[in-house]
């Protein structure tokens, strides 16, 4: 398997370590994604296998049967997260400088960096990908006010995600350079535009990949009159073939909160008991990590 983001930074980012907790800090589906790196700087080619021949029994003395893998070759680009800070000439100086303003101000640039990419991933890769590909089913809603759960199992060189190692130029996640090399320029656009300004490129290649169709599922439409029932959970983690440890049910808080009550309909409470404790993090030995980062019972719901 590939390293999460924690990980790689040890290795990677040692000048600016801190960076990957701000990445991470409200992104937690983001926090356990394993990443490979790419087999080139902005792109990763890998072998889509369509079919395998296996050996087969056969009786002594006869041929052995033809073994052989049919695969494709494809390739898929990373994505570009980054993006540009700059600070007014005045401002800096009030600051005592640039290097105090950035400081102070790059780790909630980075944190919100995060929680983009994250949703991102949820909803333009896993989610799409179950959509696209026939491995969603739905709760039952059809209003506006749905949720989605996600069930995602990682296998290394097929489904995972994908670095690249120009990130880490500088010894960092995302590599940071100034602008106009530190020195003062004319903001183009902006809320600053026509200001004399200091400014700060972010940027770092990062990309999903899915390679195997038996690695990816959702449940979608669902809300608090739709909830999808225990065997359309269990239904979900084999369509994934969910193996405890290397296979997540990502959804929001409040989707979790819904799951509760398949837990509290088994609760036995006894005449001193004071604790009636609903709350669930596993669901058949699958971990659950929830994330905000999940549309709150704003997703359209999905025709089927």
């Amino acid at each position: 398997m590939g390293a999460t983001l924690k990980e790689l930074a040890t290795v990677h980012s040692r000048k600016m370590p801190e960076q990957v907790d701000s990445l991470t800090e409200e992104a937690p589906i983001l926090a356990v994604i394993p990443f490979e790196e790419a087999s080139h700087g902005l792109w990763n080619m890998y072998e889509d296998v369509n079919d395998v021949d296996g050996a087969g029994w056969v009786e002594m003395n006869a041929p052995l049967p033809a073994v052989d893998v049919t695969s494709d070759l494809k390739k898929v680009d990373l994505s570009i997260l980054g993006g540009e800070i700059e600070c007014p000439e005045d401002t800096a100086n009030m600051f005592g400088g640039t290097a105090n303003y950035f400081s102070k101000k790059l780790p909630k640039v980075i944190r919100k960096s995060g929680m983009a990419a994250e949703q991102r991933i949820l909803y333009d890769n896993f989610r799409s990908w179950a959509l696209d590909k026939g491995k969603a089913v739905s709760a039952g809603a059809a209003t506006d006010d749905c949720y989605s759960m996600l069930a995602v199992r990682f296998i290394s060189g097929e489904t995972t995600g994908l670095y690249s190692r120009e990130s880490f130029k500088q010894g960092s996640l995302l590599d940071v350079t100034p602008i106009n090399s530190g020195a003062l320029y004319k903001a183009a656009s902006g809320k600053h535009q026509g200001v004399l300004c200091f400014g700060m490129r972010l940027k770092a290649y990062f990309g999903i990949q899915i390679a195997n169709r038996h690695s990816v599922a959702a449940i979608v439409n669902i809300n608090k009159s739709n909830l999808p029932t225990a065997m359309m959970i269990d239904d979900l983690l084999a369509d994934v073939r969910a193996i405890p440890g290397n296979t997540y049910l990502f959804m929001h808080e409040k989707a979790k909160t819904l799951l509760h009550e398949h837990k509290g309909k088994a609760l036995q409470v006894n005449v001193g008991g004071k604790d009636m404790d609903r709350q669930i993090t596993h669901w058949n030995g699958v971990e659950i990590v929830t994330s905000y980062n999940f549309l709150d019972a704003a997703e359209k719901a999905v025709a089927f």
